[in-house]
């Protein structure tokens, strides 16, 4: 009993810290879904068709990323030759399973936007992961 009330501020604080990374996470998906539906000017009735296609997509873009990182949760190059190889080989991999899954999605993106919104979905994508860098890098920078 003493143990479990020795754990409970440790097991609360864990929460605490859990809600509000999931609370910041669903913050930037917020203004990630105005970002993108802004730059490729969606109307309402793309965007009902679209962000849940996006979404599949991004989860499958997630999970072959998860995968990646779960198998490779060390550091490169703090293992040996053998383990390295397998490290560039498994990134190579998981470049290659990228590609295939944007080719997979392009067709169901067409299916509900143009092919110049396609082009700036891409390109909106990596300027949003950039802007999300360099606020990090500012908050990091002011503390």
């Amino acid at each position: 009993m003493k143990r479990l009330l020795f754990l409970l501020p440790f097991l609360c604080l864990g929460i605490s810290i859990h809600a509000q990374n999931a609370a910041r996470a669903d913050k930037i998906a917020a203004i990630k879904v105005g970002y993108i539906s802004q730059r490729l000017q969606l109307t309402p009735e793309q965007a009902e068709k679209f962000w849940p296609v996006h979404h599949a997509y991004e989860a499958e873009l997630k999970s072959a990323r998860r995968t990646f990182l779960q198998k490779h949760s060390d550091q490169p190059g703090t293992a040996g030759s053998a383990e390295s190889s397998q490290y560039v080989d498994d990134e190579l991999a998981l470049q290659q399973q990228v590609l295939d899954i944007r080719k997979k999605y392009k067709d169901q993106f067409l299916k509900v936007i143009s092919m110049d919104q396609l082009a700036a979905l891409y390109d909106a994508e990596k300027d949003f992961r950039k802007l999300l860098l360099e606020q990090l890098k500012k908050k990091r920078e002011s503390r």
